[in-house]
């Protein structure tokens, strides 16, 4: 395997707290029960979730996080990785020395979340090939020929998956026009590096199978979990950092997942993982274990030393038990597994536990050593993650994006399905209406193109919120994760989306416009189906709005009246806009359904004669639906759309970088200068004085 530069994450004193609601005391009133008051201030205090670790992670090595729930194991994780800021943290991170921060950890690490989240339609060789494309490793050593390629890869032929490593090309390899050599080079290495780690994590069987969900069958979880680590282990990063990687899974699964961890330290990476309750197979696998309780370290060190140390407080670890279990049940729960005890008895115990490690325990005084002596190799700029240049991933999501349409058919089918039948419906309910009387074409006339524009409008919306949210939480994870920036993915969704806009309402047009009667005018007909697409292309905006907006479908449905009824009420049919509330009529001018309303009712009564009479000029004046000319309402349309379409990116926009600002879009220069910098002057003395390097005089 690739060999990678040793990279040990320092820290000392590290606390991190959050602001919680402050629990009523006997001064909040004499009989110490708070009353509860609408001018009244919520006081709130700081509630610690970690609280002065002193530590270090090194490389080469698996560190597995142990401790109950609540101890603060994923909070660690989550703020080395840089993924956690809604609390205020104090304290020193270094890593090789250099001043760091959970930010510019980012840079270096790589984070594997306990919820897998993939995109359900990607098989498991395209997930994993996406991660090489968008997130190409820093170095590249191309085979020479796709037989190559097999070889290496098959063990019959003596090929060792893990000791000959091919890596992707960098970004540059894709920048240089008409380099077709490069190009194909690189396409080999890729397909070669998703083989191997195909291989490693032993995914081969289920490689052309899609991920799924709980909608649709896929991979099984093992296989998912497997998956997830693969797509952070081709990138390269020199630190690694796991989420409960094994929780889920069955005993077999979870052993050849820390096997594969096991593989991946021995390259010379740092491998952080949280592990819930390992086994004893597993166990014997880590080689260095952090205790945590109630957010404070009972036991940091290598593996083998931690059962001798709970024997000194008085805890032996029985001879063929599982040395995990007996730290859970014994010393951190005191063996009664019947009483959980209050919260002050586990804090109690906790600070007794700790208390005792950082006193009396000689392994404290290594940590601490280790911390005051780290590892000082310089932070070279090939070790920080990158990202495929923008051509390249909006050339990979746009592919990615149609192949994730094509495979829902269904939902597709049932689109195109929807079309035909709403234009049927209306089309066979209004039949022939210009043969009634002109009373009842102008109510039927006036009906139905409001049904046509309420339809158009708000299908696209739902249309789009169903597919949308469902990918909202993959987006997130993986614009966190590096894969690619936001103009990317959102230009990618509207080129694959846009044309499935446009033929839907096309459809809808030409079996409605001839169903209803209206006028038999190629220009008038053009008219109504142009109103149609920007109807529904406005909808379209609207929905990747709502879908940035909110979380979940349920909360979606819920805001949707709210938004959808106004527009439909000042829509032009059931209120006489001209004549309504004045403090009220304003919203007609920001109701879409009005503007596409008003272009179909002119374009069909304006100038409409019924046997000689001119009926259509009067019918306009009666409902008043403004002076505005039919080109001018559909350009409000598409304006009304294009303010939807920028709002909708500007919340996904607010949604990623949470309205504060992404550490390492906005700051990344700055925090490659300082890792790669000089160490923090208060190593270089005490590593001189290691190596015994000191000079007397």
């Amino acid at each position: 395997m690739q060999q990678t530069t040793p990279l040990q994450i320092s820290f000392e004193d590290l606390s991190y707290s959050v602001k919680v609601r402050a629990r009523p005391t006997s001064d909040d009133d004499q009989d110490g029960k708070r009353r509860w008051s609408p001018f009244g201030k919520s006081r709130y205090e700081d509630k610690f979730i970690l609280q002065s670790l002193t530590g270090a992670f090194r490389p080469g090595r698996v560190t597995a996080i142990l401790g109950p729930s609540g101890s603060g194991k994923t909070t660690l994780l989550n703020l080395l990785a840089g993924t956690e800021n809604a609390g205020t943290t104090t304290g020193r991170i270094w890593v090789n020395g250099r001043p760091a921060s959970g930010a510019s950890l980012r840079l270096l690490a790589g984070f594997v979340h306990q919820d897998d989240v993939i995109l359900s339609t990607q098989t498991v060789s395209e997930a994993i090939t996406m991660s090489i494309i968008l997130r190409p490793p820093p170095l590249l050593s191309v085979p020479q020929s796709p037989e190559t390629i097999v070889n290496h890869n098959n063990p019959q032929n003596g090929g060792d998956i893990t000791n000959d490593l091919v890596l992707p090309a960098p970004a540059s390899a894709y920048r240089t026009k008409g380099a077709k050599t490069k190009h194909s080079h690189a396409g080999h290495a890729n397909v070669h590096e998703t083989a191997r780690a195909l291989s490693l994590f032993g995914l081969e069987k289920c490689q052309h199978t899609v991920v799924g969900d709980t909608s649709e069958k896929g991979i099984s979880g093992g296989e998912r979990k497997r998956t997830a680590i693969a797509q952070e282990y081709v990138t390269q990063a020199p630190v690694l950092f796991l989420d409960e990687p094994t929780s889920g899974l069955d005993a077999h699964s979870a052993l050849m997942v820390t096997h594969q961890l096991k593989d991946i330290a021995s390259t010379g990476r740092t491998v952080v993982a949280v592990l819930h309750q390992p086994s004893s197979e597993m166990f014997e696998l880590i080689d260095d274990i952090m205790v945590l309780s109630e957010g404070r370290i009972v036991y940091l060190g290598e593996r083998s030393g931690l059962v001798d140390y709970v024997a000194t407080l008085g805890y032996p670890c029985a001879m063929y038990s599982n040395p995990a279990d007996h730290v859970f049940n014994a010393v951190l729960f005191g063996n009664d597994v019947r009483h959980m005890g209050s919260q002050s008895d586990a804090v109690a115990r906790a600070q007794l536990l700790a208390d005792a490690w950082e006193e009396r325990s000689e392994g404290a005084k290594a940590v601490r050593a280790l911390v005051a002596c780290p590892e000082l190799a310089p932070i070279d700029s090939s070790l920080f993650r990158r990202t495929s240049p923008p051509t390249i991933q909006l050339r990979y999501l746009t592919r990615r994006a149609f192949l994730n349409a094509v495979r829902n058919r269904l939902i597709i089918n049932i689109r195109l399905a929807q079309a035909a039948f709403f234009g049927l419906l209306i089309g066979l309910i209004f039949l022939n209406t210009q043969h009634r009387p002109v009373a009842v074409q102008r109510q039927n006339f006036a009906g139905a193109l409001f049904f046509t524009a309420v339809t158009q409008f708000l299908l696209s919306i739902l249309s789009v919120v169903n597919v949308f949210t469902h990918e909202r939480t993959v987006f997130v994870r993986e614009w966190r994760s590096g894969y690619y920036g936001l103009p990317a993915y959102f230009a990618s969704k509207n080129i694959v989306e846009l044309p499935i806009q446009v033929i839907l309402p096309i459809i809808y047009a030409c079996i409605s416009y001839w169903l209803l009667g209206l006028r038999h005018d190629g220009g008038r007909f053009l008219i109504y189906t142009v109103t149609c697409i920007v109807l529904n292309l406005c909808g379209f905006s609207f929905g990747l709005l709502l879908a940035s907006l909110f979380r979940n479908m349920a909360t979606i449905l819920a805001a949707l009246p709210a938004m959808f009824l106004p527009f439909l009420l000042f829509g032009g049919l059931l209120v006489n806009t001209g004549n309504s509330t004045v403090w009220l009529r304003w919203l007609q001018w920001v109701s879409p359904i009005k503007y596409g309303y008003t272009a179909m009712m002119k374009n069909q009564f304006s100038g409409y004669v019924v046997d000689g009479v001119p009926v259509g000029d009067s019918y306009l004046e009666e409902v008043d639906l403004g002076p505005m000319s039919i080109g001018v309402n559909i350009i409000m349309v598409v304006v009304i759309g294009l303010l939807a379409w920028a709002a909708a990116y500007l919340a996904l926009l607010h949604l990623t970088y949470k309205g504060r600002g992404d550490p390492i879009k906005n700051n990344a220069k700055k925090l490659q200068m300082e890792l790669e910098g000089p160490p923090d002057p208060r190593f270089l003395n005490g590593n001189k004085e290691a190596r015994g390097e000191t000079n007397p005089a």
